[in-house]
């Protein structure tokens, strides 16, 4: 016996126990896995790559080794798999600049503006000369409604990096009924980019809204011969025909915009009027609900914003 009444043979067979068991395998280090998914990569291993990549984010809690499987899932279409990557990063590392840069990159591709906003403002405040930054922040607002936010956050952009955003910084200004001011930097714009169906098209708006119709129908025409499903253009030449009483031509050109952008609450709007026009009241009530239901999204989608959002309500949209 060995002091404590634990028997000689005991000990021993727990020692010979213990040395045959085999020793556990060794997990490489970060730079290793993050070497080798790199090469399985470059190899055409992708099932490789993602293990690995998963292997040094999980074992070493690598925000680094999430961010390239972030990269990867994306590259290989699994925009559902990155996002839930990039939200696992954004907890390791919640004031990263590229963790959060990326975050609010994705969730702008997916069509998902208010994790994208939110992301993107505190982004903002942290990197306040990344004229990028303000530019995806005008983006997000624009989608989600917010055309005050959008007409600061693109001002901010233009200002860092001039001429970046006049295309964008133009619509949120015609989006406020502000066509004066949107017509300068949209002038500058098609200056810059004649072949640009958007800053054209956007121009257009902005003259009808100041109500140079023929500058309008020119411009939106001229867009049109490009890209004949223009949401913007079509609105403008639907204004431009109802200037000129051409109520059913001005239907028709109403319902591409509508087909074109069917959240639009504007669109729906001079539709309704124009089925009045032509005496269709029920067509009419018809748009008119449809202009109301998207009024009220945008009201609820900047309600929520206010309210301070949710990245929950990130959702892919397939």
């Amino acid at each position: 016996m060995i002091p404590g009444g634990v028997s000689i043979v005991a000990v021993t067979i727990a020692i010979q126990s213990a040395a045959a068991q085999p020793p556990k395998a060794t997990v490489p280090g970060r730079a290793v896995l993050l070497q080798q998914a790199a090469d399985a990569e470059r190899a055409g291993r992708f099932a490789d790559a993602l293990r690995l990549l998963r292997l040094a984010a999980q074992t070493h809690a690598s925000v680094q080794a999430y961010l390239e499987l972030a990269k990867l899932q994306t590259r290989m279409k699994q925009p559902a798999e990155a996002l839930a990557t990039l939200t696992t990063a954004r907890e390791l590392a919640p004031n990263a600049e590229e963790v959060l840069s990326a975050y609010a990159q994705l969730a702008l591709t997916l069509k998902q503006p208010m994790p994208a906003v939110l992301t993107l403002q505190p982004l903002t405040r942290m990197c306040s000369s990344v004229a990028q930054y303000h530019y995806m922040l005008g983006v997000g607002l624009m989608a989600i409604g917010d055309m005050p936010g959008a007409v600061d956050a693109l001002v901010d952009a233009d200002r860092l990096e001039p001429d970046r955003a006049l295309v964008l910084l133009g619509l949120a200004l015609n989006n406020r009924k502000q066509y004066a001011e949107a017509k300068a930097p949209l002038i500058r714009s098609v200056d810059l980019q004649p072949e640009s169906v958007e800053a054209v098209a956007a121009l257009a708006e902005a003259e009808a809204g100041l109500g140079e119709f023929e500058a309008a129908s020119q411009h939106a025409r001229g867009s049109l011969a490009r890209a004949p499903d223009g949401a913007t253009a079509n609105l403008v030449m639907g204004l431009v025909l109802i200037e000129r009483r051409s109520y059913a031509e001005a239907r028709d050109a109403l319902l591409k915009a509508v087909a074109g952008d069917p959240d639009s609450p504007k669109a729906a709007y001079q539709l309704s009027l124009v089925y009045a026009r032509l005496g269709d009241e029920a067509s009419s009530q018809r748009y008119l609900e449809v202009y109301r239901a998207n009024l009220k999204a945008v009201e609820e989608r900047i309600k929520t914003l206010r309210a301070g959002g949710s990245l929950s309500d990130a959702k892919v949209r397939r």
